[in-house]
């Protein structure tokens, strides 16, 4: 009788331990998260394509990777950013940012500008003549799509909390003459949600990161998209002390026939403390933060 009522009191001590672990796993499931920020740097090849989804929901997209006019005819719109906004539940894009106009840019935007409504495009408005950029014009224009040049200056509010402040090209850009030159007339986002900032730098070299040095008040950031795709013409020493980023994401192709990232950039990175990573060897990048803390996440999209 006394061994039963002891195996009585083991198994009401198993079962009452069980409920509250059950209970536990129950409130930690159902227990509000803080709501966050998260930035996707997309596998596009060699190309920048990303993916901002706000704490209320509002999506951005800097960017769309290469299309299938580029050699090898990979539309990296079609490919790989509508398939991630699909799986995402995204149907409608707050606003889809073009850094410029050059192909491994914005030559997969027309898929999906074809394939979401869009609130609104924000271009440098940098003339080129990269027949898809005009397509691309076109099919805006066609859709009634909001469009707005921006400069220095102006600044994207989601009323979320995250911030989006255009820091490049200056307030008198009109034209770029040469590849270099439309490179620095890259839309240059800075991100914000609380303490953690982003820094998205388009193509932008070494000319305009000395223009927003000498320009600009703020541009410290945790996390640092690598401009030009880590090439040795960005990436100063000057630029990453003004950053001092924690974190580096370079968006670059696997074997591409460029040479990016350059051995230098790379080992200003190292020298800068900042932990790099990069598309062609990681995948998809996906940077979440609540405001304080950051989590880093890869996957192959």
């Amino acid at each position: 009788m006394h061994i039963r009522s002891l195996l009585e009191e083991k198994e009401r001590a198993a079962l009452s331990l069980a409920c509250l672990v059950m209970a536990g796993i129950w409130a930690w499931a159902l227990w509000p998260r803080p709501p966050a920020l998260s930035v996707t740097f997309l596998n596009v090849g060699q190309g920048d394509a990303a993916v901002v989804r706000t704490p209320s929901g509002r999506t951005a997209v800097i960017d769309c990777g290469p299309g299938p006019t580029q050699a090898g005819g990979f539309d990296a719109g079609a490919r790989v950013v509508v398939p991630f906004l699909r799986r995402e539940g995204v149907n409608r894009i707050d606003a889809l940012i073009l850094t410029h106009p050059h192909e491994d840019h914005v030559g997969g935007a027309m898929s999906v500008v074809r394939n979401f409504q869009i609130d609104s495009v924000l271009d440098s408005g940098i003339a080129h003549p990269t027949g898809c950029y005009g397509e691309l014009l076109g099919q805006i224009e066609a859709r009634a799509i909001p469009y707005r040049r921006v400069r220095r200056g102006q600044a994207i509010d989601f009323h979320d909390g995250v911030r989006m402040e255009v820091l490049n090209p200056p307030p008198g850009a009109a034209a770029a003459d040469g590849e270099s030159a439309l490179n620095n007339s890259s839309v240059v986002l800075r991100i914000t949600y609380g303490d953690v900032s982003f820094l998205m730098a388009g193509d932008a070299e070494k000319q305009a990161e000395l223009d927003m040095l000498s320009a600009c008040r703020e541009l410290s950031a945790q996390v640092l998209k690598v401009g030009h795709h880590g090439s040795s013409k960005a990436t100063s020493l000057e630029w990453l002390a003004a950053v001092r980023p924690q974190f580096a994401v370079i968006s670059v192709g696997w074997r591409n026939p460029f040479g990016h990232p350059g051995s230098d950039t790379l080992k200003r990175l190292e020298e800068a403390g900042a932990e790099v990573y990069r598309t062609d060897r990681n995948g998809g990048i996906t940077i979440t933060t609540d405001g304080r803390r950051i989590a880093v996440r890869t996957s192959r999209n």
